[in-house]
Formats: structure tokens, sequence, C-alpha cells
């Protein structure tokens, strides 16, 4: 997700990718993001009425931050809980020499697992897994194993839920 940079920062040291969309992401557009992020299925006319526009302005703009890449999709926020996976939990990865494309593999082959971000530091992956029980929550980490250590943690709570960054 892109961050709004503050002009008050050296450009050097942003990424080229960030540059090119500040000098495009305005406040009505950052306006239309924030009312999008709350709910992705406001309608045009809703949206146009809370932001200021006109419904044709606001779908040019909505287009537009969809064609260079600042919206990338739409979706429902579903409780894993209410479809009878009780555990979330979250396994740190570090694959053996020469397994890193099997680790991967196993990573991506899992259904259980909804996220993976590979990490700086001793660990080279963090999985995040919904499973029902314990018991599943074993064969998740057995089908990782085989290709380097594992370390996992069941989340009891999420403090903060995803949110969007500032704009």
């Amino acid at each position: 997700m892109y961050v709004a940079q503050s002009n008050s920062r050296k450009k050097e040291k942003e990424p080229s990718n960030l540059r090119s969309k500040e000098s495009v992401l305005d406040s009505i557009d950052a306006a239309i993001l924030r009312e999008l992020c709350a709910d992705a299925r406001i309608p045009r006319a809703e949206l146009s009425r809370r932001v200021g526009l006109s419904a044709p302005s606001v779908g040019d703009r909505v287009r537009r931050l969809e064609d260079i890449g600042i919206i990338t999709g739409y979706g429902a926020r579903i409780d894993p809980a209410r479809l009878g996976y009780g555990l979330t939990i979250l396994i740190r990865a570090r694959p053996l020499p020469g397994e890193m494309a099997n680790m991967i593999e196993a990573i991506q082959d899992t259904p259980q697992i909804v996220a993976c971000d590979r990490v700086s530091g001793e660990d080279c992956f963090v999985a995040r897994a919904h499973v029902r029980d314990v018991a599943e929550m074993e064969a998740v980490i057995d089908r990782i194993v085989p290709f380097g250590a594992t370390n996992s943690s069941i989340v009891q709570s999420s403090p903060v839920e995803e949110r969007l960054v500032e704009l």
C-alpha cells in the first residue's frame, strides 16, 4: 500500500515509485481512499457527496487510482473464527541451505496460510494461518518443517486491526 510522503523529506531517499505516485495523490484522492477503505461498497453518489465532487469526477479519480496501482482491489472482511477457524497462528520460518524454493512452495501450497511476508533478521518468513485446532496447527507446521526450522505462536488478540496508513 502506498504511504503519502511529506515534501519535507529528502527526495533522494524515497524510492522512485513513491515519488511518481506522490505527485498524483491530493487531498481528494486521500479522502476517496479513506472512504473506500471504510466501505468499498459505498455507492458512487454517496462517495461523491462525502468528498465534494460529482459522481463522474469521483469515477475518473477511482479509475486513475486503480490504473496507477494505488487501489489494487476490493474485498470483504471475513471473520475466520465464525467459519470454525478458532486459532490464528504466526509461523516464523528459516529454510535450510538449498531449501528456499521448496519452503516457499510449501507455504504457497498450504491453504490455511493466508498471508506470508519475507522478512529480515534471523527468520526469512513470517506466515499467518487460520486453523481449527492444535492438531491442524501441527499439520500445517509439518508441511513446512522438512525444509527448515519453524517457530510458531498463537495469536491471543489483535489490539490493532488492519488499517489504512496515514495519507
